[in-house]
């Protein structure tokens, strides 16, 4: 989705529509391009902007918060296998890409579909192939999609759904993989990465990061 309007209550309509899943119907993620006229602070701050919106609406249908379980900028250029990121059972994946002269590819994968199809019984061919599929990748390629126009000169926005549920059915995730097609370590490819928990209402998280650090800082992992 190419967004022309920075317009947060929209985007986070589109995120919820698309995200939130509790069937396969839908993808489980959501591409939004944002051109090239931003800057890297305004970029986080939409970032930050959008989660706090997907709060309110998760505060109200789920009673729990998106509290931060991660949140960290890093530069990468390491391929990736079909995986979730470590994080509870609920919890999302947005990761901010920054405009890069690394070519890199994003792919998803319905490993909710892949074990529905599965003549393994569901939770069993759950619990084996997540958080990282190690099996044949070959077995997921008709679950697996590009993400499109991933333009390298652009800021964009995935957000992905990255839940493991315990039953069905629940928040659906999906798989995300990396693959940096022509690396090059004198450039840079930098990622702002949040990983966000569905946190019951009240409860606190005292090892939450800093969302006012993540606005603010110059520090870059890698």
């Amino acid at each position: 989705m190419e967004v022309k309007e920075i317009n947060i209550a929209h985007i986070a309509q589109v995120c919820i529509e698309n995200v939130f899943r509790t069937s396969t119907a839908k993808p489980g993620y959501v591409h939004l391009n944002f051109g090239k006229n931003l800057s890297s602070t305004e970029f986080r701050s939409i970032m930050v902007d959008l989660k706090n919106e997907l709060s309110k609406f998760t505060t109200k249908q789920f009673n729990s918060t998106l509290a931060y379980h991660w949140l960290v900028r890093f530069d990468q250029q390491v391929n990736t296998p079909f995986h979730l990121d470590n994080a509870e059972d609920q919890s999302f994946l947005m990761l901010g890409y920054e405009p890069s002269e690394v070519d890199s590819e994003l792919y998803l994968a319905d490993y909710v579909k892949y074990a529905n199809d599965s003549k393994v019984e569901l939770t069993e061919c759950i619990e084996k192939i997540t958080p990282i599929f190690k099996e044949d990748e070959s077995l997921l390629a008709p679950y697996v999609t590009k993400v499109s126009s991933f333009s390298s000169d652009t800021y964009r926005i995935v957000f992905i759904n990255n839940s493991k549920p315990k039953s069905f059915p629940e928040m659906l995730g999906v798989f995300h993989k990396v693959l940096i097609v022509t690396p090059d370590v004198t450039k840079s490819r930098i990622v702002n990465s949040m990983i966000l928990n569905l946190l019951p209402k009240g409860m606190i998280n005292k090892n939450e990061p800093s969302e006012e650090a993540f606005l603010n800082t110059d520090i870059i992992s890698k």
